[in-house]
């Protein structure tokens, strides 16, 4: 019995130990940080942002595991079945836990599999063509849109992301016909756009924004509410004359459900300790991106509304992926 007792207490797996000495010995190895996009897309890139800050808090390395895949279903179902330890966090945003629960009968998780920790940030996304089209601003190209139904595309980061669902609202309010071509994350969808393969993005800023800048891509509206103070001189998609638009899309954190509350709240004091860095908060600025943060209530209360909101979307947008 005493050498039963040893090999557990030596070998046991964290579901043995209790949530409070599992709280106290955390974190105790480095973290898996999935990333439910491929990497060099705009998720990516603002996980990479909050690496340094996360991981110089919580005194292990945050390793970032990009499974991208099926719009983000692939690594959020992972990040639900992972051990309950702290040791797999996973990142989600708007498409993840609010908009694929209602696209897909199976998404492979449910979002009662995830505990919230933070509401990390909200951001406006931008409608860009490549330079060789024909319009200097959304009105512009929607007119070319109405002239030829079905003619321009717009590229996305995937069938069921933020930017489909902006790209679908567009055409429903402004009463045009554009062709989605989903790409396989964000990263190859501006690419495709930089090469010229497809006439119009709708894309998240801190990966477009350098190409906007260079010349490479010429940005036509701001999906958001207002304008960005990145961009001054471009328009939201209201003031192009799609009166009532508006959309913004968010990104945050969790855990497995049963996680110890003391974990999520340390996951969470870490990221609101990345997110008030100075250079965190300047990089976000300069991507039309708002910090926020929340406690894990607020975010589970986030979740739960958008959810209700993007339901009777859904269901007027007549989208469904499967």
């Amino acid at each position: 019995m005493n050498h039963l007792r040893r090999t557990l207490l030596q070998g046991g797996t964290a579901l043995m130990l209790s949530p409070k000495l599992l709280a106290q010995s955390y974190p105790s190895k480095p973290i898996n940080f999935i990333v439910p996009q491929p990497a060099g897309g705009d998720a990516d890139a603002f996980c990479r942002l909050l690496q340094g800050a996360m991981q110089e808090y919580l005194g292990q390395p945050l390793v970032i595991d990009n499974r991208g895949g099926a719009a983000g279903n692939i690594g959020t179902a992972a990040g639900a079945k992972a051990l309950a330890d702290g040791h797999t966090l996973t990142f989600v945003n708007q498409g993840t836990m609010a908009f694929n629960p209602h696209l897909y009968a199976n998404p492979g998780y449910s979002v009662e599999q995830l505990a919230p920790v933070s509401h990390l940030a909200s951001v406006d996304l931008i409608i860009c063509v490549y330079p060789s089209v024909k319009a200097n601003n959304l009105s512009e190209l929607i007119g070319l849109a109405r002239k030829s139904p079905g003619s321009i595309n717009y590229g996305s980061a995937g069938s069921g992301s933020a930017n489909h669902l902006a790209g679908e609202m567009l055409k429903r309010m402004a009463g045009i016909d554009l062709t989605h071509v989903p790409f396989k994350g964000g990263g190859a969808a501006i690419a495709s756009a930089l090469g010229g393969q497809i006439e119009s993005i709708v894309a998240f800023p801190l990966a477009v924004l350098p190409h906007i800048r260079a010349g490479k891509l010429r940005a036509l509206a701001v999906t958001g509410a207002q304008r960005s103070q990145a961009l001054p001189e471009v328009p939201t998609v209201a003031e192009s004359g799609v009166k009532g638009y508006e959309f913004s899309s968010w990104f945050g954190l969790v855990l497995p459900q049963h996680t110890p509350t003391q974990i999520i709240q340390k996951i969470n004091a870490a990221a609101l300790h990345a997110l008030k860095n100075p250079l965190t908060i300047e990089r976000l600025n300069a991507g039309l991106t708002r910090a926020v943060g929340s406690t894990p209530a607020e975010f589970a209360q986030l979740i739960q509304r958008e959810n209700l909101e993007w339901s009777k979307l859904i269901k007027q947008l007549n989208i469904k992926l499967d």
